[in-house]
């Protein structure tokens, strides 16, 4: 998770993130396809799922909820609790 939260505070987080639309991966980390199945991927889709207004940097309590929900779906599809630092133990 505490990869879950830098990839939403340097790429979502900023009113005007780079590359918004294309700036998470379809793969390569299950924060990446959490963030695809759970709209939380671009600003665009914050905007659209979540109320979350583009064009305004995401509060503290914003990112907060994003990582909350990424923490929850990765639990729930694959059916174990999540560590919150990689030296907690691995997801995988």
């Amino acid at each position: 998770m505490e990869h879950g939260a830098a990839f939403i505070t340097e790429r979502l987080a900023p009113a005007h993130p780079p590359r918004d639309g294309k700036q998470t991966p379809m793969r390569g980390h299950p924060v990446f396809i959490a963030q695809h199945a759970t709209g939380a991927c671009c600003r665009s889709c914050l905007s659209k799922w979540h109320g979350m207004a583009p064009g305004k940097a995401l509060t503290s309590e914003q990112q907060a909820q994003i990582l909350l929900v990424l923490r929850s779906w990765i639990e729930r599809d694959f059916g174990r609790t999540v560590p919150s630092t990689p030296a907690q133990g691995a997801l995988f």
